[in-house]
């Protein structure tokens, strides 16, 4: 392992499934998603992750390479810190939501890749509510919304992700966008970042100044994995980036994880997601399409729903 150069892996001949087909395996650590595109064009590595939206088509049309893609079991979202005045009042938090225009994120940022997301688990999650109605694009109603809230001339923090992901390619567009979405309700934003270890410390810490754009890709395909690890009172001070503690909520994520009837469970978790919609610890902003642009010489690799890239089976025509 190199630091932010390369790791570097050899099969082994002795693993338990078989030697594998490919006998040294490499990752080329490339921040930039434009310069990933640019080394798998020119035949300089044989597949990439995270290609930003605005390069997909690119490498759809490229003759030598293959582009697959699935939808994501992700959210990317904005979370207000609700234990830090004004965000602990939901009048507030409502009214910043209505204030975003989320179709214009997806149309500049996701470059059709996404849909506007409503609820903190993604559409193809079991248990999805699918009657939950979104906050509507209203500046308007949110700028009248703030005055009876008492708020006037806010100024707040926008952390912006300084690194890719397939549910926020862009984070600091994404803000640039609610920046300008806000000051249309009197609301002025300053936009910070830190470098990605430091970024995620410090929206951890409950006293974090500001809202954390930020999101999640599932690890197992169970609702819990979203609702409890990055709602629960649980998990305040860690994943719960809205450091957001609600008791109604957090007795239904936690009955749903000693029941194992899935009806019982989807009825829980559907409650708990009106709840969430009602309290507004975030604004809920996409879910996004993953791809893998690849060389056309790849055999073997699949895509997996949790985001793990695995090279087990994986070979390369010569």
């Amino acid at each position: 392992y190199q630091t932010d150069a390369a790791i570097r892996y050899k099969a082994n001949p002795d693993y338990w499934g078989g030697k594998q087909k490919i006998d040294d395996l490499v990752f080329a650590i490339t921040t930039d998603p434009a310069v990933r595109a640019q080394k798998l064009k020119a035949g300089e590595c044989n597949i990439m992750s995270y290609p930003a939206p605005a390069d997909i088509a690119g490498l759809q049309a490229d003759p030598n390479l293959k582009v697959d893609e699935q939808e994501g079991l992700n959210v990317g979202a904005l979370m207000y810190n609700t234990q830090q005045k004004p965000f602990d009042d939901v009048r507030v938090r409502k009214a910043l939501n209505m204030a975003i225009n989320k179709k214009a994120i997806i149309d500049a940022v996701f470059q059709g890749a996404g849909q506007v997301a409503v609820n903190p688990i993604p559409p193809t999650m079991w248990s999805y509510n699918k009657d939950v109605k979104d906050d509507p694009y209203d500046p308007d109603a949110a700028k009248k919304m703030l005055e009876e809230a008492g708020v006037k001339d806010l100024k707040m923090n926008v952390w912006a992700m300084p690194v890719s992901r397939p549910y926020m390619p862009n984070a600091r567009r994404t803000a640039e966008l609610i920046q300008a979405d806000f000051a249309k309700v009197g609301v002025t934003v300053n936009i910070v970042s830190y470098d990605w270890g430091e970024y995620l410390k410090r929206a951890s810490a409950v006293d974090h100044d500001g809202s954390v754009i930020v999101g999640w890709t599932g690890d197992n395909g169970d609702p819990d994995n979203f609702l409890g690890v990055l709602l629960s009172c649980a998990s305040v001070g860690s994943n719960n980036r809205a450091e957001w503690c609600n008791k109604d909520f957090d007795a239904l994520i936690n009955k749903a994880k000693t029941v194992s009837d899935q009806a019982e469970r989807t009825k829980l978790y559907d409650q708990a997601q009106v709840i969430f919609k009602e309290q507004a610890p975030w604004a809920t902003l996409a879910h996004s399409k993953v791809f893998m642009p690849m060389q056309k010489t790849v055999s073997g690799f699949a895509m997996d729903p949790l985001g793990i890239h695995r090279f087990d089976g994986v070979d390369i025509a010569e």
